[in-house]
């Protein structure tokens, strides 16, 4: 009987019998394989495929079903009473191994199926070694004793040391040749090599192909005594290990690709790739990367296109491999330049999985790094006094800024990506709160505000001029200095900060694999990674639902960040909100909601608050009290429009000291962060 799992693969191949079976219509549909609707004076075919692929129809025989009740009748069978001999010829078609066939039946479809587009294998003479079938299903043959005496001929030809392979890799795999000898005592073709197929179990073959060394012929032996071919190196395919695994059109592909220490490959045997897809589904958990590597022709090229796409739809992690130009598969780099395909293969599995080569093999990476200059990427916040604290500005890593609310969070947040979209790099602020027409505001309200500073204005005329948030926003321009200078403020930003800046407003469910869906799409689009920008971390991770608490929502959430940081090599600022208990405090590292996961995975953890100093023979409560008097007068200074001193206390910087307490100035009216007129060093101590 036919495995209900098979029925369900066969009959979703419709297509695949077609492409085996049929012949298309200039129109590009295919002829009716029943009536030969399309195959008239015109062309025009009745023959019609349902969207869903499951079905098919034709308009002028009037018949119709599924991919089964085709094959019945073009084989003139009954779809019921003869299923087991239909599933069978469908199954040959499209190159699918049954878990459960009868032997009659294999036999009886040999002759009902035209052959395959892609490569063929002529069976070997009908006196080829006979292996045992291990039951009546499936036949397993035992080829270790042709394969024991090839391999012991190998050094009879030099046709795998030609073809670039090692005495190492013809031995690990046990290649093998033909003499006349052995051809006559096993029935083979002379003259050709031998390359057996690994079962897991040393010594143990039961499947081979030979090739001979004199014409581009493969051979394979029958499949009533060996079964279908199975894909070459198949153990791959099974082991537990996260290691990206090649897979190549050809056998010598795959040996090619593993002549290199830390790379594995399995071969498909041509374009087929219906035997790959069933073997990944026999494995529980399949984990394993896969790198196409098929041929770099167009044949090739379409079966690496179809193959991700199903590996997509089964969440298997894939990539398609690049050939150099000019050479056509992984043996024409091999002969080519060994050291090149060395440094190609290495170069996929580093994109695919970084664990699983040892660090000498991620130098080509770190030095090419290096002399891009994508470590030394820096990027200046427009302060100097921070810039110096953080060692130049911005770099590759996770930075955490917090404050109390209203504080002017989001506005530094928001001045150091207008600095850096000002200065030609491109920037993604993600705002899960305010508006892009809030944000874009704030930038403008901050223009109007420098212009009038760098004209030397009064605070009076400070106050006339330059216009706030809700100024801009309300349109509240009514002198000719304020239209002036808010025509220029609008004029300047447009031309600079609003070139390379791109503001995603608050989107439903967004969490980390958003953000990390919108770098991707950037980078797709500009061909280069954005600095993020997210405003703010604790509405991050709402639409993870699977998770009990929010400090374990904020954990992964903080952690993915960081992957997504350490992947594209950019910076991320995320703007964090306080626990209530630090508010009138002094700010430190427990001060940040659900701190944990940002205490330890953050590359940089700051904090803005007022300066304060005080004896330490003061009692706790003049203390509190003076600090309280302090921050009130600082309100008061910022409701006038009178720049006020910010310290940036600086609790954790990996790459730089710790602890720097840079001090600048902030006119929170106008929503713009300064340079103290008097600076102050990077790094001043304070009494807290």
């Amino acid at each position: 009987m036919i495995d209900e799992k098979d029925k369900r693969t066969l009959k979703s191949s419709l297509s695949n019998y077609l492409q085996a079976i049929g012949t298309k219509t200039t129109n590009g549909k295919y002829n009716c394989p029943i009536c030969g609707s399309g195959t008239g004076k015109h062309h025009t075919s009745a023959f019609s495929i349902a969207p869903d692929g499951q079905s098919w129809k034709c308009f002028s025989c009037n018949a119709g079903g599924d991919v089964f009740e085709l094959a019945a009748l073009v084989n003139k069978l009954d779809p019921k009473g003869d299923f087991n001999k239909v599933a069978n010829i469908v199954a040959d078609a499209v190159g699918y191994n049954l878990r459960s066939t009868a032997t009659d039946a294999r036999k009886d479809t040999a002759t009902a199926t035209k052959a395959k587009a892609g490569r063929t294998y002529p069976a070997e003479p009908k006196n080829a070694p006979q292996g045992k079938p291990e039951s009546d299903t499936q036949n397993k043959a035992d080829f270790s004793q042709l394969v024991k005496e090839a391999a012991g001929n190998v050094s009879q030809t030099d046709y795998f040391i030609k073809r670039g392979l090692s005495a190492a890799t013809i031995e690990k795999f046990s290649l093998g040749y033909i003499t006349p000898e052995l051809a006559k005592k096993y029935g083979l073709q002379a003259h050709s090599v031998l390359i057996p197929y690994p079962t897991g179990k040393e010594g143990v073959y039961n499947y081979y192909i030979t090739r001979s060394t004199e014409e581009k012929e493969y051979r394979k032996p029958k499949k009533e005594v060996a079964g279908a071919e199975p894909v070459y190196n198949l153990p791959a395919l099974y082991e537990p290990t996260d290691a990206p695994l090649f897979v190549t059109e050809g056998q010598i592909d795959a040996l090619s690709i593993m002549e290199y220490e830390h790379a594995d490959a399995v071969a498909v045997g041509g374009v087929d790739i219906n035997k790959l897809l069933q073997a990944i589904e026999g494995v529980e958990g399949f984990q394993r990367p896969l790198i196409i590597a098929t041929d770099a022709d167009e044949r090739g090229k379409k079966t690496c296109r179809k193959l991700l796409q199903e590996l997509k739809g089964r969440a298997i992690k894939a990539a398609a491999y690049k050939h150099p130009d000019g050479l056509k598969d992984i043996n024409d780099e091999l002969n080519a330049d060994r050291d090149a395909l060395e440094r190609n293969i290495y170069s996929h599995i580093l994109k695919l999985n970084k664990n699983t080569l040892p660090a000498c093999f991620k130098m080509q990476e770190f030095l090419k790094h290096l002399k891009e200059g994508r470590n030394a990427k820096t990027y200046s916040t427009g302060l100097k006094a921070l810039d110096d604290a953080l060692g130049g500005g911005l770099r590759e890593g996770l930075y955490c800024i917090g404050a109390m609310s209203g504080f002017g969070k989001t506005t530094l947040a928001l001045q150091i990506a207008d600095t850096i979209a000002a200065a030609g790099d491109d920037v993604l602020y993600i705002s899960l709160e305010m508006s892009a027409d809030d944000l874009t505001a704030k930038s403008i309200s901050r223009r109007t505000y420098q212009q009038c500073i760098e004209n030397g204005a009064s605070h009076e005329n400070i106050l006339a001029v330059a216009r706030t948030t809700l100024d801009v926003l309300r349109c509240d321009i009514a002198t000719q200095a304020q239209s002036k200078t808010f025509m220029e403020a609008v004029t300047a930003y447009t031309e600079h900060e609003a070139k390379h800046l791109y503001i995603v407003e608050g989107m439903q469910g967004v969490n980390a694999d958003t953000v990390r869906q919108l770098v991707a799409q950037h980078c797709q689009r500009h061909g280069r990674p954005p600095v993020v920008f997210i405003d703010y971390l604790q509405l991050l991770p709402q639409a993870d639902t699977t998770q009990n608490t929010d400090k374990t929502k904020m954990d992964i959430a903080i952690k993915a960040l960081k992957d997504i940081s350490r992947d594209y090599k950019i910076p991320i600022m995320a703007i964090s909100s306080m626990n209530r208990g630090s508010y009138g405090k002094s700010k430190d590292m427990a001060s940040f909601k659900e701190s944990g996961g940002i205490e330890y995975t953050a590359d940089v953890l700051m904090a803005l608050e007022f300066p304060f100093t005080a004896d330490s023979n003061t009692s706790a409560a003049k203390i509190e009290a003076a600090r309280e008097h302090s921050e009130k007068e600082n309100y008061r200074k910022q409701r006038r429009g009178v720049p006020v001193k910010i310290v940036v206390k600086i609790f954790k910087s990996r790459l730089t000291p710790p602890f720097s307490h840079p001090i600048i100035e902030s006119c929170n009216m106008f929503n713009c962060f300064m340079d103290c007129k008097e600076e102050a060093p990077a790094r001043q101590g304070f009494k807290f």
